[in-house]
């Protein structure tokens, strides 16, 4: 115990003075820093002098532009990859499509109900469940006909009620599409060094002939 006692007394002897050691001893360096001033430095925090010296307008700022965030946002709501792609005058478009489309196919359904309903009420035979009488049908018609336009009717409503789904998807699909196509197209570039010419030419054969011809020229 004894010999454990004297080891820990020597280790904290050698760690007090390696600590003062540190503590004391000056910067290898610090003649190089006397030169300078406290102007001479400035504070990263301090935004305004740090302008002052990288001024913003001489940066060449690149900001990647995320086509897959702009196609998550369109998803997310029609209209948000247009926004975050900086296209503001597609917004009219694309509420217009997507709108429209559910409205019609608001419309539809609706009428689709109407003829389900009275179908069900016309053939259920029951006296108390007259709703297709409230479709105003013209007083000759028989119980047949009223049988056949209402069968027919409702199955041209089912049809341009699925067609009308087709239409929201296809708008919403649209949307997400050309959000994500325009965030593509932020970053592309489009300079004068690329170029696409077609010029006329003379072509020479082995019989010191000459023909007129057309040369393709791509520069990139």
């Amino acid at each position: 115990m004894q010999k454990l006692n004297t080891k820990i007394l020597v280790a904290a002897i050698v760690f007090l003075l390696c600590s003062l050691n540190v503590t004391g001893q000056e910067p290898v360096d610090s003649a190089n820093y006397s030169k300078y001033t406290e102007s001479d430095f400035v504070v990263i925090s301090d935004p305004v002098e740090l302008e002052k010296v990288f001024p913003l307008d001489s940066l060449s700022v690149s900001t990647y532009h995320s086509p897959a965030k702009a196609a998550i946002m369109s998803a997310v709501m029609p209209g948000l990859g247009q926004i975050y792609n900086r296209k503001y005058w597609k917004l009219p478009i694309v509420y217009a499509a997507v709108g429209t489309s559910i409205w019609v196919f608001i419309t539809w359904q609706n009428e689709f109900n109407r003829y389900r309903r009275a179908y069900i009420d016309f053939n259920d035979r029951d006296p108390y469940t007259n709703y297709f009488d409230t479709l105003g049908f013209p007083s000759y018609y028989s119980s047949e006909m009223k049988s056949q336009y209402i069968t027919k009717r409702k199955d041209i409503l089912r049809g341009w009620r699925d067609w009308s789904i087709v239409a929201v998807v296809a708008a919403y699909a649209l949307n997400i599409i050309d959000a994500n196509v325009d965030a593509h197209l932020m970053d592309f570039n489009l300079d004068d060094n690329i170029s696409f010419n077609i010029r006329p030419c003379f072509l020479e054969n082995s019989f010191n002939s000459k023909k007129i011809g057309l040369s393709l020229q791509v520069i990139f």
